[in-house]
Order: C-alpha cells, then sequence, then structure tokens
C-alpha cells in the first residue's frame, strides 16, 4: 500500500488546489485526488474582493489571475427594469487596501492556473479519475480505498482534506452530519454570450425587486455572463428549460429575442444552508462545500473558500512542520462552525430576503438608502468595507487570523443590518 507521509487532499476544485498549493509550497508532501477526468468546463463565477487578493498575492496566484479575470471596479445595484440605484465604487477603499477592486472569474480557469503552478513542485501530484469509495482511520493513519483507471487501490496518509465538494463522499464515509435546510426558491443558474456593455451596465449588477431579483456577472473576458435568478418551485427541468427566452428577456436589458443572445449553460438547483456537526473527524478535515453551503446572493461563500483554504493549510503547516498540536485543527473546527452559525449563515439569509423584498414601506427604506450611499461616499466606504470583511489586514498567527476572521463576520452582519436592513420597526 502507498503511505504518503504528508496530507492527501480529495477534490480537485479550487479549494482543494489552493489547499494543495500552499502545503505544496511549505514543502509538505501532497497528493490531490479528483473524480473527474479534468478540471471541468462548466464555468462558475468565483468573486475575489480585496481582502482575498491579500491571500491570492501570498500564494502566488494574484498576477496570473488577474491576466484573466474581469477587473470589476464597482458593483451596481437595479431595479427589476434595470434601472440603475447606485453604483458602489471599491475605489473608495484606496486608502484601505492596495486591492481596491473586485476581481471575476470561472472557476475552470481559476483551476487551470492553479494546476499550472501545482505542476512546477515536485512534492506535489494531482491524480484524475481517483475517486474515493471508502475511508478508514485509526490514531496514525487515514486509510482511502480507491476506484482509479488501474483498478481498486489504496492510499494511507496522516492526513486528509476533504474538500471534495457538497456532495462529499469522504464527508459522508466518516459520518460527519451535514445538517441545515433547503430553501423553498429554485434558482436558475445561466451562462450566456450578451453585450450588456451596450447598456452600461457593471460587470457585477445586483437586482433589487420582488419578482425579478437576480445577479448579473461577467464570468471572462470572452463576453460569457452569469444570470442567476428565481423560477417556480412546481416547475420541471424541461419548464424551466422552455421559461428561458422569457426569463431572459425580462432581465437582460433591451428586452432581446433569442437570436440576439446565445445561452452557453442552464442549471436549475435548489438553494441549501447547511453546515457540517464538526469540520474535523480524527485526521480527516473538511472545507469549501464538502464543510457549508449558503444561497449565492450576496457573495458570502464565493470568497470564503480561499479563506478556508488558507487557514486549513496553514494550520496543517504548523503541526507537520512545526510539531504544533493537532489542536490548531480543533480550534479550526470550532472557528469555522461558530462563523458559520453566528455570522455567515444569519448575513446571507439577510441578503437573501433583501434583495427580494416586497413590502412597500421597506422597499422604500431600501431605495433611501441607495440614494444615500449614492450622494454619501462615506457610506458607500462602509458599505464596501464590510462587503470585503477586513480591507487586507493580516494576523501571523494562525489562530489568531481566524479570531480575526470571526470578529469580522461579527462585525460584518452588524453593519449588514446597519446599513442594509434597517429596522422594520422605526
Amino acid at each position: 500500500m502507498e503511505t504518503v507521509d504528508g496530507v492527501v487532499v480529495v477534490g480537485g476544485g479550487s479549494v482543494g488546489l489552493m489547499t494543495a498549493l500552499k502545503l505544496g509550497k511549505a514543502g509538505i508532501r501532497v497528493v490531490v485526488l479528483e473524480a473527474e477526468s479534468g478540471i471541468t468546463s462548466v464555468q462558475q463565477v468565483v468573486a475575489y474582493v480585496p481582502t482575498t487578493a491579500v491571500a491570492l498575492k501570498e500564494l502566488g496566484l494574484l498576477d496570473d489571475i488577474r491576466k484573466h479575470a474581469v477587473m470589476c471596479p464597482d458593483i451596481a445595484y437595479r431595479q427589476g427594469n434595470g434601472k440603475l440605484l447606485v453604483k458602489m465604487d471599491w475605489d473608495v477603499l484606496a486608502q484601505d487596501t492596495h486591492y481596491p477592486y473586485m476581481l471575476l472569474l470561472g472557476q475552470n480557469h481559476v483551476c487551470s492556473i492553479l494546476v499550472q503552478h501545482l505542476r512546477a513542485l515536485p512534492n506535489v501530484d494531482i491524480r484524475w479519475n481517483h475517486r474515493v469509495d471508502d475511508v478508514d482511520q485509526d490514531d496514525a493513519y487515514v486509510t482511502l480505498q480507491i476506484s482509479s483507471p488501474g483498478g481498486p487501490t489504496q492510499l494511507r496518509s496522516r492526513w486528509v482534506a476533504a474538500t471534495d465538494g457538497a456532495q462529499s463522499a469522504v464527508r459522508e464515509k466518516v459520518g460527519t452530519e451535514f445538517k441545515g435546510r433547503s430553501w423553498p426558491e429554485r434558482m436558475v443558474a445561466i451562462n450566456v454570450f450578451y453585450d450588456f456593455s451596450l447598456h452600461e451596465y457593471s460587470r457585477a449588477n445586483f437586482i433589487h425587486d420582488p419578482i425579478d431579483w437576480a445577479f448579473i456577472v461577467q464570468l471572462d473576458k470572452t463576453g460569457l455572463w452569469r444570470i442567476c435568478y428565481e423560477e417556480k418551485a412546481s416547475l420541471s427541468d424541461a419548464e424551466v428549460r422552455r421559461r428561458v427566452p422569457q426569463r431572459l428577456q425580462r432581465l437582460l436589458p433591451g428586452a432581446p429575442t433569442p437570436d440576439q443572445y446565445r445561452v452557453e449553460h442552464v442549471a436549475p438547483y435548489q438553494v441549501s444552508e447547511r453546515c457540517v456537526t464538526e469540520f474535523r473527524r480524527g485526521r480527516v478535515i473538511l472545507a469549501g462545500d464538502a464543510a457549508q453551503i449558503t444561497n449565492p446572493m450576496g457573495g458570502f461563500g464565493l470568497s470564503g473558500g480561499v479563506v478556508e483554504a488558507v487557514h486549513l493549510s496553514e494550520a496543517l503547516i504548523a503541526i507537520i512542520n512545526e510539531n504544533a498540536s493537532d489542536s490548531v485543527l480543533d480550534e479550526y473546527s470550532d472557528n469555522r462552525k461558530r462563523s458559520f452559525q453566528n455570522y455567515t449563515s444569519p448575513a446571507s439569509t439577510a441578503f437573501f430576503a433583501w434583495i427580494k423584498e416586497s413590502g412597500p414601506v421597506q422597499r422604500a427604506r431600501d431605495l433611501a438608502m441607495f440614494e444615500k450611499a449614492r450622494t454619501d461616499r462615506s457610506v458607500m466606504r462602509q458599505f464596501l468595507l464590510e462587503f470585503e470583511n477586513m480591507n487586507g489586514r493580516r494576523s501571523r498567527s494562525v489562530c489568531a487570523y481566524i479570531n480575526l476572521m470571526v470578529y469580522a463576520f461579527k462585525h460584518q452582519l452588524n453593519s449588514v443590518v446597519k446599513f442594509i436592513l434597517p429596522s422594520r420597526n422605526s
């Protein structure tokens, strides 16, 4: 049986590959196992705010990602008819961060860049078409039963980082519960080629409307965009697809007909909000969508994967290279769970409710807030500081950084309530 005296990362998405990169750069032996034959061709948007740009810089990825990504200088909030409410300009943070912008890039492009960097590390091995079928562990090792092109095989490692997505096989095998709920709303994600620039749309747009609420973001420099909106839960997948031209005529500026755009991909999906009961089970540690998922509105999960990859890899580096106690993984587990329950989940839920607010009194308050942000750059700055989380500050200590992130999420929630959700009793 092959033994890895280091870390096996299960899952070749962006979180897993970033975890492998940071571990590999620390000189640790890493094997990445991915069930698919290669990087997925389906584009999912990844948005990097200033805080995560700091992490990308430290990983040596920022320059390459910036070359391929769409530079997003502002975030636009619009009414259902496309009318602009306000543009939140990232340059108001020029005194707060070296990276006063947001980067947008499809996850497949991000993963391609990560693979290129990983191939330069002789201590990192990526194995495609390797599916984990079973997991067993004792006090010293984790043993994985694997299906590979060469047939069934076994692999054991000191540590396993499970980053294999929301349907995580590793999470299921180690018996960690994935508690939460599915929202009644059904979302539809569409990748489409359309010239939004003709209608002066920003690279990232949130549609604030009780019926046609949505977000619209540019995926890459080819002109591909992602539109995400709600459909009736009772509709079948076939009915959802039949309604796409009708919905796009309402959502796309200029009310285009199907001959004026090209749909690349349509994906109906159920919105869920779930978190594992524990991020660590013995020598197996979970991160990314394998550990927590939330609704896509507000971007609360888009950059979080970078932060989690950094947290997890730094904790493992401390154990393997610096002989730290494995209690740092317990701190990782406890703090990530607390962060999700107390801050990420409530904040994302509040944003999800707010973006489709139907009450006339509250909508009037929301419009007043947008107008204030449009005319007062100090309000805009505060809004974006909380949106991007920690304006690029970083603690040297792994544990202190985790604790600081917990504080930041709490501060973010308070500001969401203050600036986005004025009291309904006032």
